[in-house]
């Protein structure tokens, strides 16, 4: 007969393998697959490598920055800059707001009246025309002394500066164009009306009175216009200190505007806040 299971024919007992015993000599040099690993005390912490295994944890990974959040007040700074930077270029290149301090103007604008003047017609070349307001530089010194002037730059002023409140220089005058290069503006009498190349004017849409006005206040007289200059007029022609008034009390040259001089052309007029107005009041 052969030998009995789990006897050797030296009669030395073997050990039969199963599960319990891992067949790699002694348990504690096996790996134990069925609980989890634990590291010992001090050691560093093992992540599972793409084979399986185990490797060290690097220690010297970086720890993950912190967003810096702005302050509020730098925060709050930075767009009243921008807010403001804005209003400049828009006042400077696009619309800018103007207050009218005089009666010459009556009854299109009255004193205290504020007007939105387009500047992009000026910067794109676009030429000045017959009837349009428009707001311009003193060309002669129409304007016998300054109004208000104070000789220093006022808080208003820099607010004006920056489009916040409307421009209040004291060399800007507002008048309406009658006439362009070359044409020939006449007046016949006082009462009017104004000729311009032989053809008399209707101007009894906008200047004061209507009908019952007096185009030509200020007096007789014939004038051809230079090339690049404009003839201007008051539509309250008899407070307007314009072309007429000017070339006929100061000299020939004095009553015209050079094109250069124009800021721009009004575009819309605010009635409301003037202190005399029922909305404003």
């Amino acid at each position: 007969m052969g030998p009995e299971p789990g006897a050797s024919s030296f009669g030395d007992a073997v050990p039969v393998f199963d599960d319990a015993v891992p067949p790699f000599g002694h348990a504690a040099d096996a790996p134990d697959t069925a609980r989890p690993y634990v590291p010992e005390q001090g050691a560093e912490p093992a992540v599972l490598s793409r084979g399986g295994g185990r490797r060290a944890a690097s220690t010297n990974a970086k720890p993950a920055r912190k967003r810096r959040r702005i302050p509020a007040w730098l925060e709050i700074l930075g767009y009243v800059v921008i807010s403001l930077t804005l209003t400049s270029l828009i006042k400077t290149f696009l619309v800018q707001m103007y207050y009218i301090p005089s009666p010459s103007m009556e009854p299109t604008t009255y004193r205290g009246d504020r007007v939105f003047v387009d500047k992009v017609s000026s910067w794109v070349g676009g030429a000045p025309t017959r009837g349009q307001v428009i707001v311009f530089h003193d060309p002669h010194h129409w304007m016998s002394q300054s109004v208000g002037s104070t000789g220093g730059l006022s808080f208003p002023d820099m607010l004006a500066a920056v489009g916040i409140l409307p421009d209040q220089h004291d060399d800007l005058l507002i008048k309406r164009i009658i006439g362009v290069e070359g044409d020939t503006i006449e007046c016949k009498s006082p009462d009017g009306p104004v000729y311009r190349n032989g053809v008399a004017l209707d101007e009894s849409s906008y200047i004061m009175n209507g009908k019952n006005g007096r185009p030509c206040y200020n007096g007789v007289y014939k004038v051809i216009i230079p090339k690049g200059n404009l003839w201007v007029l008051g539509d309250n022609r008899e407070h307007s200190g314009d072309s007429s008034w000017n070339f006929l009390k100061k000299g020939p040259d004095a009553g015209f505007v050079p094109t250069g001089n124009v800021v721009g052309h009004v575009v819309g007029v605010v009635s409301w806040l003037r202190d005399d107005h029922p909305a404003g009041s």
